[in-house]
């Protein structure tokens, strides 16, 4: 059986204080706890955000990228074409761009690719292959600018000293 001691109140209402005083802190302890996990999983929350947002950033630049990436190989297509409009031919260009000639004909589709419509004045005129072309065979633009580009050396590339000086 149970000790039976009295107890006196004193003794009691200190009891009482510290249950009281530990349940305080209990409660504090918990209201802190309640407080962190909050943030916890708030910033949890916020963690899937940013990599929702990365995703969506990512997918953008990689989109805007590859039409920066279009509009170069056009206009490294449109300087090919310009050069073997002058005579050059595919095989002098590789060798003085130090590229393929298996990217240099890619790169002419790409500027072929793009309808005349899509270009400014002075570049659809670069995108004829030569100037026997439709349009040269019409007297179209391309024909009187490949009949005023000066001839081209194809041995070095640069335009024929007999060529007469516009003036």
């Amino acid at each position: 059986m149970a000790n039976k001691v009295s107890k006196s109140k004193s003794a009691v209402r200190a009891a009482r204080e510290a249950v009281k005083a530990s349940q305080k802190e209990v409660l504090e302890r918990a209201a802190r706890n309640a407080e962190d996990l909050a943030v916890f999983f708030s910033s949890r929350e916020r963690l899937d955000a940013v990599d929702e947002w990365l995703e969506a950033k990512t997918a953008g630049l990689k989109k805007q990228a590859e039409g920066k990436r279009a509009e170069h190989r056009r206009t490294a297509g449109q300087a090919v074409v310009a050069l073997r409009n002058r005579g050059q031919t595919l095989r002098d260009i590789a060798g003085l761009t130090g590229v393929s000639g298996k990217v240099l004909r890619e790169l002419i589709r790409s500027a072929e690719s793009t309808a005349p419509n899509d270009l400014g004045p002075d570049q659809a005129t670069q995108t004829r292959r030569n100037p026997d072309d439709a349009g040269a065979r019409s007297g179209g633009v391309a024909a009187v600018c490949s009949v005023m580009s000066p001839p081209v050396s194809p041995a070095i590339g640069v335009p024929d000293e007999t060529w007469p000086a516009s003036g």
